[in-house]
């Protein structure tokens, strides 16, 4: 499909404002028949662009465009769905064809030459027999060797990945390998410090409605900073959103309730006097999400409690939050909070300097926690068209 459009003078170009995490050069390169502006009260159209991924390493967006001033009475939407082959040039070639085809209301009550030729050939994917049923395997692996005079890193990573995902199901796996040696080199000493970890976790989880989900999540992993030889685990769970999951690119509130249980081989006897452990927990989440008009706002709250001793718990709140207050003025805000009361797979015995200094194995802690505020005021010229990637 090939569509074109243009203005019927310099000085008819509509205003726009775009809100959008994706490759905004190219697709105001490409819209040039716009005439983009910094601040959203003097658009005549917004555009908001919400992208989510998924499991299957895939990325899919979700564009909203609403009227202002003589257009307030127009908008519409379109779906860009991306798939796990494609390349970040034909996605985005996918969603500036999209923003085209949303934006043909507002161009044509703006009095724009509109061109659109649908004598293509479109292929339908959805009638394609697919022979892998929805199934993305991906191998993924990484070496990176750091050196210098005092000191000497070596880390790797291996990781194979296995999805499927359809309206109803959503299946993943994945095994994980990371292993880091760093040397220090002092003039009569080397100290060294070596940290393994390798793991297996899945999920199968099912749609029972536009509201309930239901699955199961399982695993083991081996992990020597945690002081954890064999771990494996079982847990279901069920989840209610209180939006329609359709919903998720732009708001979304959702409830999660796991339990499991699980059985652990330690590398060290624990400070309890554990080698070996049955635990078995239950864990409440909230997720709230909202990318609106205003700004974007996330919160992720988390917390677990184990069924051995009622006393053994975690508590964790991340937030993130990025209002837009007035024109060029924005509030951007970010916490972390994490309350710590079950280091069950902590090391018996005094943690030596060198085990501190070297991050060689964990030690206690009860609560971890970070903040930051940010202001930004901007000012100046409203237009935001010209692209200019010069040194």
């Amino acid at each position: 499909m090939f569509i074109s459009f243009s203005s019927l003078s310099q000085e008819k170009k509509l205003k726009a404002y775009i809100d959008c995490r994706c490759d905004e050069n190219y697709l105001k390169q490409e819209t040039s028949f716009l005439e983009y502006v910094r601040d959203q009260d003097l658009a005549d159209i917004e555009i908001f662009v919400r992208d989510v991924r998924n499991p299957t390493g895939s990325r899919s967006f979700e564009i909203k465009i609403d009227g202002n001033n003589d257009y307030k009475e127009i908008s519409s939407s379109a779906v860009a769905i991306g798939y796990a082959n494609d390349t970040s040039s034909t996605l985005r070639d996918k969603l500036l064809n999209k923003i085209k085809l949303a934006l043909v209301p507002f161009l044509d009550k703006g009095n724009y030459n509109l061109k659109v030729d649908i004598d293509s050939n479109f292929e339908d994917l959805s009638a394609n027999d697919d022979k892998w049923k929805n199934w993305v395997f991906e191998l993924s692996g990484s070496y990176n060797n750091d050196k210098e005079e005092s000191r000497q890193t070596n880390r790797y990573e291996i990781e194979f990945e296995i999805d499927k995902l359809t309206e109803d199901w959503r299946i993943g796996m994945e095994l994980k390998r990371n292993e880091s040696n760093r040397k220090f080199f002092s003039e009569d000493d080397v100290y060294t410090s070596n940290r393994k970890s390798t793991s297996f976790n899945g999920r199968i989880v099912r749609s029972i409605s536009d509201h309930f989900s239901a699955g199961a999540f399982f695993g083991l992993y081996q992990n020597t900073y945690e002081n954890v030889d064999l771990n494996r685990y079982i847990a279901p769970a069920i989840e209610y959103s209180f939006y329609p999951y359709k919903d998720v690119l732009s708001k979304e509130i959702t409830l999660a309730y796991r339990i499991g249980v699980g059985k652990r081989n330690y590398i060290e006897k624990t400070i309890y006097g554990f080698e070996k452990q049955k635990l078995s927990s239950q864990t409440l989440s909230l997720n709230i999400r909202f990318r609106q008009k205003w700004g974007n706002i996330s919160s992720y709250l988390n917390a677990t409690q184990f069924l051995n001793d009622g006393s053994k718990k975690r508590f964790s709140l991340r937030s993130d939050l990025d209002i837009r207050v007035y024109e060029g003025l924005a509030v951007r805000l970010s916490g972390n909070i994490n309350l710590i009361r079950e280091q069950y797979n902590l090391a018996a015995g005094s943690t030596s300097i060198e085990d501190l200094l070297l991050q060689q194995r964990q030690i206690a802690t009860d609560y971890r926690t970070n903040f930051s505020v940010g202001l930004s005021y901007t000012f100046g010229s409203i237009y935001n068209s010209i692209i200019n990637t010069r040194l």
